[in-house]
């Protein structure tokens, strides 16, 4: 029902276009073209005009990283974008994620704050010059598909205790200091299960990009031709421990310069440049002591409803009528932490939802926050106590679980889109992505080796 309504929407508009511009035939005599559909994505659809400005985008960003791609490999990419922005939002209405102008204004504030700008300036990235409802809109459209990015994928994350043991002592033994490397990937993609015919074409690919860096190619260019997404390639310095395990031994052997891989993934082949090798002191890890209850929203539970909620709880714990522990073993929807009094323990920012992470980084031992919201929910948080400390095998535990989470979260990340790309109905309609992807099948069918 909900696919059919969204589709008949979409129709009246351009119905109503049609009428419109009936009627104005009869006054003015030129050309009207109207506004097409680039492709359908399950039961919404992807405008003609909406591709063209994210092409003009993609082609801005390229040329200002000294890159320049053709037109079609530029509207490839922002189809591409365009898809998976569309299905995440898909499934952020389906799951009840949304933001009011309350929380719009507080998340503009806090992020415009944690960023050392205006909100004007944080709006600008989003469009300002189209006004300030278009700028607010795609804003909200970046925080939802993130939220719903963070909360899906960290759940699909497994770390055991006995990896995480590994690696804290392996951090404990190397002490302060820690190489990085600058590195650039290419990842040429495969799908979930690739038959033999993708599996060559991709390898081949693969093949002809890194020869084509080692020739000297400008990689941000190779990246666009032989990748099916603007994956971000320049990947700045990343410390030894955060190298994915199956990349690592080739990139700690790799000198100055050198291309390396291409390295077989779940997701595809990858290829890196390293660009520079340092050595740099490890900054002491900042752990803290925090409890919180959380409340879920959901279609039928909404964000207002969460927050009244929370703030009635936070007026009986402030008028004495219970305690924080009693009311988050009576009322937070954290299972693990709930029968504990809500209490999480001494914990690291860098494993933390963004948001509670940025709430419990500026709170003072002893106090309770307002309703703060992260990508589970709405929580109400108590600092305890807060402590820096570079010796015990604790905090290492700590560093070494943040630094899995983040090892591994860019390639769930892909695992995930990938997965909702390939279980959705998709079809394309714009001609001129039609017309190439039929002249690029036509001659590999004749042998000839082209990016798909």
């Amino acid at each position: 029902m909900g696919r059919t309504c969204n589709l008949l929407k979409k129709s009246r508009l351009l119905t109503a276009s049609l009428v419109g511009i009936s009627l104005l035939s009869s006054v003015y005599a030129g050309e009207v073209k109207l506004d097409g559909t680039a492709a359908v994505v399950n039961s919404g659809i992807i405008l003609e005009s909406e591709l063209n400005a994210a092409t003009a985008q993609v082609q801005a960003g390229y040329r200002s990283s000294g890159a320049s791609i053709d037109d079609i490999t530029a509207r490839r990419l922002a189809l591409s974008e365009l898809i998976t922005r569309t299905l995440i939002l898909q499934l952020a209405k389906n799951q009840g994620h949304d933001l009011n102008d309350m929380q719009i204004d507080s998340s503009l504030k806090q992020i415009a704050m944690r960023n050392n700008t205006t909100v004007d300036k944080v709006l600008q990235r989003y469009g300002l010059a189209n006004g300030v409802a278009y700028a607010r809109e795609k804003f909200k459209e970046d925080y939802l598909i993130n939220q719903v990015r963070r909360a899906t994928v960290r759940n699909l994350i497994h770390i055991s205790e006995a990896e995480v043991e590994t690696l804290a002592k392996s951090l404990q033994k190397r002490g302060a200091i820690e190489p990085s490397y600058h590195l650039a990937q290419v990842i040429v993609p495969l799908s979930s299960s690739p038959n033999e015919a993708e599996y060559r074409r991709a390898k081949a690919n693969a093949d002809a990009a890194i020869a084509a860096i080692r020739k000297g190619g400008n990689i941000e260019e190779i990246a666009a031709k032989y990748s099916n997404a603007g994956d971000r390639t320049d990947l700045g310095y990343v410390p030894e421990t955060s190298v994915p395990l199956p990349f690592l031994p080739a990139i700690v052997a790799a000198k100055k310069g050198d291309v390396v891989g291409p390295f077989r993934s779940a997701i595809g082949f990858h290829i890196f440049k390293v660009y520079d090798i340092s050595t740099s002191a490890i900054a002491p890890v900042t752990t803290y002591k925090a409890s919180h209850i959380l409340i879920k929203t959901s279609i039928v539970f909404s964000d207002e409803a969460a927050v009244a909620k929370l703030n009635s709880i936070l007026n009986d714990i402030n008028s004495g009528a219970t305690t924080f522990a009693k009311a988050a073993r009576e009322f937070s929807e954290d299972t693990n932490s709930a029968k504990d009094g809500g209490n999480m323990g001494y914990v690291s920012l860098d494993i933390l939802d963004p948001e509670f992470a940025q709430e419990l980084s500026v709170m003072k031992p002893g106090t309770i926050s307002g309703p703060v919201k992260s990508s589970f929910g709405w929580h109400l948080i108590y600092l305890a106590d807060k402590k820096t400390d570079n010796d015990s095998l604790d905090v290492y535990k700590q560093r070494a679980r943040g630094i899995i989470l983040e090892r591994d979260y860019a390639e769930a990340l892909k695992n995930w889109e990938r997965s909702i790309r390939e279980s959705a109905y998709i079809h394309i309609n714009d001609s001129a992505l039609r017309e190439a992807y039929l002249k690029a099948k036509a001659a590999e069918d004749s042998g000839i080796n082209t990016a798909k």
